[in-house]
Formats: structure tokens, sequence, C-alpha cells
């Protein structure tokens, strides 16, 4: 298979997609449409005053690690499943093409359009952090790009792994069941179970968290964090203060934390 027949094919396998109108209007919504929502409700509260960078880190979350990535997974699912279901794979593989190049041209297609969606989605955080950070500082064009990079990249290995386990499975429900709870469950259990050591790190969420520009896994980009409390992280308000990212302007909960978390003692002192 020579270049332009496999630019052909996936071409091919992207209009596909597009034409899937509910996969696309779900996964629009989960990346752009929970980015606007954020974004809306990050600036009423700050009244004006958005905190650029942690704007970015925190669009940056929910594109990668949350919403934004359950996107991907649908995207991803549809792909490696819209033949078989459709069916007409038999029909593809009887023209003569490899099962593996009809399996390889669904990545790249499934890649640029959950690209599109995720990085759409993160534009728009990029977009407020400069245009609401009023008094507050606005964050530097290589922070964006820092972002943007590691967006792309949770982006195109949750997007793969969902073709790959689509494709294996031949079943929608039984892929978004398994990489979902794989992504929200199975890990936060695992991120938990603190006997495991760096074993941890090599689990899927927890990587990529290691290596956001941002906070690290076990802070903001904690796998098992709901988003209410991401939401709330996120709102520092304008009282000022000192404000550990899991532990917001409480007092009393930083004493709880830090009696439960000794790394978190250091943050327990601190005026609130």
């Amino acid at each position: 298979m020579n270049r332009t027949i496999a630019r052909q094919m996936i071409a091919a396998d992207i209009l596909k997609l597009r034409r899937h109108k509910s996969t696309m209007v779900t996964a629009l919504l989960l990346s752009v449409g929970i980015a606007i929502l954020y974004v809306a409700f990050i600036e009423i509260r700050h009244h004006g005053n958005l905190a650029g960078p942690q704007a970015l880190s925190d669009g940056a979350t929910l594109m990668g690690i949350y919403f934004g990535a359950f996107a991907a997974i649908l995207i991803g699912t549809e792909a490696g499943t819209i033949d078989l279901a459709s069916g007409v794979f038999r029909d593809l593989a009887a023209t003569g093409r490899s099962r593996t190049a009809l399996f390889l041209v669904r990545i790249p297609a499934a890649i640029a359009i959950a690209l599109a969606l995720t990085l759409t989605g993160f534009a728009v955080t990029v977009a407020a952090a400069y245009a609401f950070h009023g008094s507050a500082p606005a964050p530097s064009s290589g922070l964006a790009i820092k972002f943007a990079a590691w967006v792309a990249l949770a982006t195109v290995v949750q997007t793969t792994l969902a073709v790959g386990i689509a494709s294996l499975t031949g079943s929608r429900s039984v892929t978004l069941i398994a990489v979902i709870g794989w992504n929200t469950i199975v890990t936060s259990i695992l991120y938990l179970a603190t006997f495991l050591g760096p074993v941890r790190d090599l689990v899927l969420l927890i990587a990529l968290g290691g290596l956001s520009p941002g906070q690290q896994a076990g802070t903001r980009i904690h796998p098992g964090s709901s988003i209410p409390g991401q939401l709330q992280v996120a709102d520092a308000g304008r009282g000022g203060g000192t404000r550990h990212p899991r532990l917001g302007h409480h007092p009393g909960r930083r004493r709880r934390v830090a009696d439960e978390d000794p790394g978190c003692v250091r943050h327990a002192g601190r005026p609130a």
C-alpha cells in the first residue's frame, strides 16, 4: 500500500466518522462544550480576574484526563467498530487489503478528529486565560504551548488505545466500559495502593500526569479526583492567601489533611 492509497483510506475513515452525527455531537459537547462551561463558571467566580497559568492547567487537565479524554475514547471506539457495526468490514477485506492495513488507517483518522476536538476545547481555555485575566498575570506563550503539546500527547495515546481495544473486541459498549472504567475506577484504586510504590507510575493516567507541565499526579491531576473537586480547587477566590492544590483555603481542612498525609505538613503551617 503506497502513500496515496493510505491517504485516501484515511480520508475515507475520517469521512465515515464525521458522518456519524451522534458520536460527533457527543464528543463535541464533551470537549468544546465542557470547556466553555468551565471557563464561564470560573470567570463568574473570579469576577474578571482569572489566574492565567492556573486556567491553562485546569483546561489541560479537563481535555487530557477528563472530558476531553472521554471524547477521544469515544472517537477511537467508533473508529475501531464502525466497519463491523455497518457490516462492510468483510467487503473491505474482500478487496485484497490486509486486515492490518485496514486497522492501521483507523488510528490516524481517529486521532485527527480527536485532536481537533480536544485542542479546540483547550484553545477556549487559552483564549479565556488571555482575555479575562484582569489584574492577575497572563500566562506565557511558552507555557500555553507546553500544555497544548501535553493535551495532544494525552489525546493521541488514549485515542490509539481505544481504537486498538475496539478493533480487538468489536464492541462499542465493551470498549467504552473497559477503557473509561480503567481510567477512572481502576486507576484511582491503583493510585491509592501505596504499597505498589513506583509501579503505579506505569499506569496510563498517572504516567501522563507525571508528564504534565503543571501539577503532578497526586495533586491536581490525581486520576481519582472528581470534577466538582477540580472546580472547587480551581476557584482561588479573591481573598488571597496560600492555597495548596489539595487543601484550598480552609485551615481546618489543612490540619486534617496534614494529619493524614505527613507530606502536607509544611503547607498546614502557612497562614490562610
